[in-house]
């Protein structure tokens, strides 16, 4: 029977899915999930619900949380500007952190997402190779404060944390705008029914720019590792499969794998043209680096 109880926080999307299938298949852990609605998957992992903008959140679930030793957490919600962004999912991890600490008494770890915004990425060009090293782009940006926040609660306590970055992730999800297969699944069907051309939506730079990717099931893999790993614990570190391509390279195989028809790209804005706005953090139609 395992002795340590992980809760998985964002259950429902690409990250805290995988995740929990990663995790039950160690036979490690005792695995706890949960989301802000009901999952959309069946799982041998116990859902737990918790609404985490209400500070009582986690006392009111005090029964089931008190195993808790380490978390997951991979929460998110968006927010119209990056001010409002950073408040809300600050307000999240702020009464998740302080409710264990009330109610969970071997409470060691937490790792969380960060991810290519603490790089700018969704503001514009930023340096790469991008190291967890490199300085800070102007605030706000919600990775900081919750970093920033996760430093000064852990300080002198018996648990600590570990940020992972992965870059765009890939991996089983369902009606999760922020994975990008699905959404060139998505537009690829899309130009196949209307008998359009299968083109990069993108700008040219952005075609053969350079780029990573991180595959859901590593990232669990990694995620486990730096939580079970004290030198890991205070840390950052960039995640990603490792195997640097083009757009460029990738988009003919696409078109052929869809059997839909390929053209040079033509770029024009997903976000106004699609019903669903990709996140800015991992479309390749807002990609300008």
């Amino acid at each position: 029977m395992p002795t340590n109880t992980i809760l998985v926080v964002g259950g429902n999307g690409i990250i805290g899915r995988n995740a929990v299938q990663y995790l039950l298949a160690t036979g490690n852990w005792q695995v706890l999930v949960t989301s802000a609605s009901p999952l959309d998957y069946e799982t041998e992992a116990r859902y737990v619900q918790l609404d985490l903008l209400d500070p009582q959140a986690v006392a009111a679930q005090a029964e089931t949380l008190r195993a808790v030793t380490h978390v997951i957490y991979a929460a998110y919600i968006e927010g119209k500007t990056l001010a409002a962004q950073t408040q809300v999912n600050l307000t999240l991890l702020r009464n998740l952190v302080t409710g264990l600490e009330e109610v969970a008494p071997g409470f060691r770890h937490l790792t969380f997402i960060q991810g290519g915004k603490a790089y700018g990425a969704h503001l514009g060009r930023y340096k790469t190779p991008a190291l967890e090293t490199d300085p800070r782009h102007f605030p706000p940006n919600f990775y900081y404060s919750q970093e920033d926040f996760l430093r000064e609660q852990s300080a002198g306590k018996a648990w600590n944390w570990t940020a992972v970055r992965p870059d765009v992730v890939v991996g089983f999800a369902v009606g999760n705008p922020m994975n990008l297969a699905n959404l060139i699944a998505v537009y690829a069907t899309l130009c196949k029914e209307l008998r359009v051309p299968f083109r990069f939506p993108g700008s040219l730079q952005a075609y053969h720019v350079l780029v990573n990717v991180t595959d859901a099931t590593l990232l669990a893999q990694a995620m486990e590792w730096v939580a079970t790993h004290e030198e890991c614990h205070g840390q950052i570190y960039n995640v990603t499969n490792g195997d640097i391509f083009r757009w460029s390279q990738l988009w003919p195989r696409f078109a052929e794998y869809f059997g839909v028809e390929y053209a040079e790209p033509i770029t024009f804005p997903c976000t106004s043209t699609w019903p669903t706005r990709p996140s800015s953090g991992s479309s390749w139609c807002s990609a300008t680096a």
